[in-house]
């Protein structure tokens, strides 16, 4: 097949050439040479009549027209391939690509587990999973799936509720016997208090919520790490006390190596969603693995 005559092909790599910021890395993801990337381009611009990137040695960005195209042609990939995976459902052979992005902790801790159990009934779906606490743009990025603890105040996607994001203040059973006893928040003045931070000795706030009331609490830390496994080894290891997930204390909690501190107060938490953009909506890929999560 000829590719210069594919336009669905230069359309991938055209959005390719932006999410990847440069026409040799775009190239490499779609298996062609850089220089034939570059000849395509030529062609596809040639085609439409427009510029589309302004070119320098540095970098590659996006002309006015160049936005028009990359917004039209990423929702016609996705219409694509929607149209595709829901031929696939028809035919009981579930397959096609999941891009998906989830905060570091919770993709390591819940969505491993999941993802892989979906890719063992399901072994032609692709995963491209990227766990990180910078926030993806869904639409740049051209993310099926954002997995994301928030309050939904303002979000310009589609959301459905996965699970409650609870944290739970806890501390080592040792810890607390050999310290003085805490019956509320403001006993934990005097106790070695461990944050995520990146500095110790900061003043920290935590939010409680008691009898349907908040109460806040200020404490200082006397050990900080900008890392929650790091935080969990240390209140194992009874160097103090700490708000953590509940996601990822739940074994400590069972086995008792980690008990809940003043468990009558609730740490404030929100919730995780599935965020997901109105182009995705009818994608039978995308709501079959949201509704398995």
């Amino acid at each position: 097949m000829n590719h210069k005559l594919n336009h669905l092909y230069l359309m991938k790599l055209f959005v390719a050439i932006v999410q990847h910021g440069s026409f040799s890395r775009a190239a490499i993801a779609l298996k062609v040479t850089a220089t034939k990337a570059s000849k395509d381009i030529r062609h596809l611009e040639k085609t439409l009549d427009s510029q589309l990137f302004n070119r320098t040695t540095r970098s590659v960005n996006l002309t006015d027209s160049g936005e028009v195209y990359f917004k039209s042609a990423i929702d016609i990939l996705d219409l694509h391939s929607q149209m595709i995976d829901n031929i696939n459902v028809m035919k009981s052979t579930l397959n096609g690509e999941l891009r998906v992005t989830a905060p570091s902790l919770w993709g390591e801790v819940i969505l491993v587990p999941i993802i892989l159990l979906f890719k063992e009934i399901y072994p032609q779906v692709k995963f491209i999973a990227d766990f990180s606490n910078d926030t993806n743009d869904i639409f740049r990025d051209n993310i099926h799936i954002a997995f994301r603890s928030t309050e939904l105040e303002n979000e310009p996607y589609l959301a459905r509720f996965i699970a409650k994001d609870e944290y739970i203040l806890c501390a080592n059973p040792d810890y607390l016997s050999n310290n003085p006893i805490i019956k509320t928040p403001e006993d934990l003045v005097d106790h070695h208090m461990i944050t995520f931070s990146q500095k110790t000795g900061q003043l920290e706030c935590l939010e409680f919520i008691y009898q349907n009331q908040k109460v806040k609490q200020s404490v200082i830390s006397s050990l900080a790490f900008n890392n929650k496994n790091a935080i969990y080894a240390a209140v194992k290891s009874g160097f103090g006390i700490a708000v953590l997930p509940k996601y990822l204390i739940l074994e400590g909690l069972n086995l008792n190596t980690v008990v809940e501190v003043l468990p009558q107060y609730h740490i404030k938490s929100s919730a995780f969603y599935a965020l997901y953009t109105h182009r995705q909506k009818d994608s039978a890929l995308v709501n079959k693995f949201i509704d398995f999560v």
